[in-house]
């Protein structure tokens, strides 16, 4: 197995953030495609042990009927089908879930800073989130959600935003929420995007008490980050070579044509 990360950035001021951190300490290459600045996304799928899908301020439903996602979906859905490792973190769960077909819309309302997030039943036959906390404190930054896609396992939620983790397949998840955001991401889209936390209704915190409870909460949060990513990664070596007959235990979970 190729240990060579490839990530799809689709904005500078996301970045894979302590993701990144871990990758390089288990001695992982990384291959960083700016999709906000390539035209382009021809790659050979064989090349990597993983996909990391990173997030964006961008709203899928209303993104020119998802025209600026047109290269990145299919490559997302054969990455999907073919059985390829892919992580989806934010935007990214949301490309996933539209490359399986699943629909993507507004969300009842914004979701910015922490919030906590239930895992369901499922969760605890999950080789990954059965070792996190059941109740968990997470970051978010989204105001969109999803349909679950067909063959997924949903694995955590909260009441407006039920289907906020999902695994399909025996390598691939998508997270809603930011397992790896750190400290200086919190205050540069604090920055960035201040306009969209004074906009939002019901009103959240305001950025001053967001960066507070960061400084509180980072630490636990970069605990379950790790237990997670760890995990993951390990999965990824020992079940790479054997996806054909995983799939078969999982239902038979493949990618939907669109």
């Amino acid at each position: 197995m190729p240990k060579t990360a490839l990530l799809l950035k689709q904005t500078p001021d996301e970045p894979p953030g302590l993701f990144e951190e871990i990758l390089q300490e288990q001695r992982w290459k990384l291959e960083i495609r700016p999709l906000f600045s390539e035209s382009l996304l021809t790659l050979s799928l064989n090349e990597f042990g993983m996909i990391m899908i990173l997030g964006g301020p961008m709203d899928l439903p209303v993104s020119n009927g998802f025209f600026l996602f047109k290269r990145e979906i299919p490559f997302i859905r054969q990455a999907l089908k073919i059985g390829s490792p892919v992580l989806g973190i934010n935007l990214g769960a949301g490309l996933m879930a539209r490359a399986l077909g699943a629909r993507v819309y507004p969300g009842p309302h914004k979701e910015i800073g922490w919030s906590w997030v239930n895992q369901t039943p499922l969760a605890k036959t999950d080789p990954l989130f059965s070792k996190l906390e059941p109740y968990l404190l997470v970051f978010e930054w989204h105001g969109e959600t999803f349909d679950l896609p067909t063959g997924a396992v949903c694995l955590a939620g909260n009441r407006a935003f039920p289907n906020q983790a999902f695994r399909f397949g025996p390598l691939s998840y998508g997270l809603q929420f930011h397992l790896e955001v750190t400290e200086p991401m919190i205050k540069t889209w604090l920055s960035l995007w201040a306009k969209a936390i004074a906009l939002a209704e019901p009103q959240p915190l305001t950025p001053e008490d967001i960066l507070v409870d960061a400084r509180i909460y980072l630490d636990r949060l970069h605990a379950q980050a790790r237990i997670f990513f760890l995990g993951y990664l390990k999965l990824i070596e020992k079940l790479s070579g054997k996806y054909k007959n995983e799939i078969k235990k999982l239902g038979g979970c493949y990618a939907k044509e669109n």
